[in-house]
């Protein structure tokens, strides 16, 4: 029979033959999805966008592309705009010359699990900003398209004001970390 101490060590064998990755890289998981230039290169949105698409205050961090850049997608991503919300930040990054991957990244945000509480309490917001709705009487509209003429106005200021106060709150964040973020990537190199 053996004894535990032995199993044990085994383990810790076969652990050290392991390739061990550094903390700062397990993040690469979550970023597969994000285009690389190297991948948009000779595309039809290359092809269509130009050489500008390439410009590296696009895609390399710096303390201003990234902070706008998550502010932008931020903002976007509390807008009622859930299926478009990556084209919108996309394009939005793009036309801004800030970094498109934090644009891009910050609209998960809002997905499929959040967005029911997310946009209900914008809604809410906007009822207390604006007051309740009064019915439209929209003759001819489906009953649907008349919800969403008569409830858009309030969701649309409660996604705007809750939008620019949670990038502004982002991009305050992004510079006022910046230095110690940056000096303590510099010192793990």
């Amino acid at each position: 029979m053996r004894s535990g101490h032995h199993c044990a060590g085994r383990a810790a064998r076969l652990a050290s033959r392991l390739p061990m990755r550094p903390p700062f890289r397990s993040h690469r998981w979550l970023t597969r999805w994000l285009p690389r230039r190297r991948h948009l290169r000779g595309s039809w949105l290359h092809r269509m966008l130009g050489d500008r698409l390439f410009h590296h205050d696009l895609w390399r961090p710096s303390q201003r592309g990234s902070a706008l850049g998550l502010a932008v997608g931020v903002f976007i991503a509390f807008t009622p705009t859930l299926g478009v919300q990556l084209i919108l930040a996309g394009l939005a990054a793009y036309l801004l010359r800030v970094n498109i991957p934090l644009a891009l990244g910050a609209c998960f945000i809002t997905n499929p699990a959040t967005a029911v509480f997310i946009y209900g309490f914008e809604y809410k917001l906007g009822v207390w900003l604006l007051g309740p709705p009064e019915p439209v009487d929209l003759a001819g509209l489906s009953h649907i398209l008349r919800n969403v003429v008569t409830h858009g106005k309030p969701m649309w200021m409660g996604s705007i004001v809750c939008g620019g106060v949670a990038a502004l709150i982002s991009y305050v964040l992004v510079v006022s970390l910046w230095s110690g973020i940056t000096r303590h990537l510099r010192l793990k190199h």
